[in-house]
C-alpha cells in the first residue's frame, strides 16, 4: 500500500480513537499495524477513578508482555487521579509512567499520621508536569511545598481549592509559570473589608514571585455588579495580569490536558492582553462559561 494512502488511514483511524474510546477499542482488534497506532492514543490519557482500575491499570504495567516500560513513559501524557489513591500505588505508575505532561488530581487525601508527614508531591519526584489542574490532591493544604521538583516546570496551574486555602499557603513561587487560575467563590455572601485585603495581597504576592505569569483568573461565582466584586476589581486595577471568570459548570473536574481547558487558557490570556492594552479591567462573559450579568 502507497506510503501516502498508509498515512492517511493512519490520521483517520487515530481521530477516530480520540474521538471516543470504544471506537479505539474495536480498532485494536481490526490487525497488528491498526493496533500499533491505536494503542499509544489508548494510553495517551489515564483517568484511575477508583481501586479496582487502578488495579488493572498496575497489572497491566508490570505484566504486559506486549508494551515495554518504554511504551508507557513514551506514550502516557496525561494522568487524572480522581479518588484517594494509596501512595505507594501512585508511586508506582508514576515511576513506569514518568512522561506525564498534564496531571490532575481530584480528591482529599486520607490524613496521614505524624506531625511532619510529606505532601504528596514529594513522592512524586519522578515528574516534571507542564500543566497541572488539583482540587486538593497533590495540592493539599497547608502546604503544597511548591519548592518540591514535581512543581519546578509547571507552566499551567488550575487552583479549585477554596481560596482560604491557597491565600495562605507559603512560598507560592513556581519559576516556569505562565498561566494561573485561582478559585474565589465564595457563595451569596459578602467578604469583608479584612477578607479582600488578605486576597489581594495574596494575589499580589503570587504575582511578585511568579515572575514569568501572563494571566492570573480568579474564577468567581457572582456577577460582575456584586459587591465584593466590585471592590475586587477596583482593587486589582494596578494587577493588568489579574482578571475575572466564572465558569458554566462549577462542578465539573477541570481536566489538565483536556480541550476544554486549552480554551479557557487560550480566552484568559486573551483578555489579559486586552487588559495591558486599553488599561481597562476585563470581566470575561464566555458562552462555554457562563454570563458574567
Amino acid at each position: 500500500m502507497p506510503t501516502l494512502v498508509l498515512d492517511m488511514l493512519r490520521l483517520v483511524c487515530e481521530t477516530a480513537a480520540r474521538a471516543n474510546k470504544r471506537t479505539a477499542l474495536r480498532l485494536m482488534l481490526v490487525s497488528h499495524l491498526v493496533e500499533s497506532w491505536i494503542a499509544p492514543v489508548l494510553y495517551e490519557t489515564v483517568q484511575l477513578s477508583r481501586q479496582r482500575t487502578t488495579n488493572k491499570f498496575l497489572r497491566t504495567l508490570i505484566t504486559s508482555t506486549t508494551k515495554s516500560c518504554t511504551f508507557f513513559a513514551t506514550c502516557v501524557k496525561s494522568l487524572c487521579i480522581l479518588f484517594n489513591i494509596p501512595v505507594d500505588q501512585l508511586v508506582k505508575v508514576t515511576a513506569v509512567c514518568h512522561g506525564i505532561q498534564n496531571f490532575t488530581t481530584w480528591y482529599i487525601p486520607a490524613p496521614r499520621s505524624g506531625p511532619g508527614t510529606a505532601p504528596l508531591a514529594h513522592f512524586l519526584f519522578s515528574l516534571r508536569p507542564k500543566k497541572l489542574a488539583a482540587w486538593h490532591g497533590v495540592l493539599h493544604s497547608p502546604d503544597p511545598r511548591f519548592e518540591l521538583p514535581f512543581f519546578s516546570q509547571v507552566t499551567h496551574l488550575t487552583v479549585v481549592n477554596i481560596w482560604e486555602e491557597w491565600v495562605v499557603w507559603p512560598n507560592f513561587s513556581l519559576p516556569a509559570l505562565t498561566h494561573l487560575s485561582l478559585d474565589f467563590s465564595f457563595g451569596s455572601r459578602v467578604l469583608a473589608e479584612e477578607e479582600l485585603q488578605q486576597i489581594c495581597e495574596a494575589v499580589e504576592a503570587i504575582l511578585r514571585e511568579c515572575v514569568n505569569v501572563q494571566v492570573c483568573a480568579l474564577r468567581v461565582d457572582q456577577p460582575a455588579d456584586a459587591p465584593t466584586i466590585t471592590s475586587m476589581l477596583h482593587r486589582l486595577q494596578s494587577m493588568p495580569r489579574a482578571v475575572f471568570y466564572r465558569h458554566h459548570e462549577p462542578f465539573q473536574i477541570r481536566e489538565a490536558h483536556s480541550d476544554v481547558e486549552a480554551e479557557i487558557w487560550e480566552t484568559l490570556e486573551a483578555a489579559a492582553k486586552r487588559h495591558c492594552k486599553d488599561g481597562k479591567r476585563f470581566v470575561l462573559a464566555l458562552p462555554r462559561f457562563g454570563n458574567m450579568s
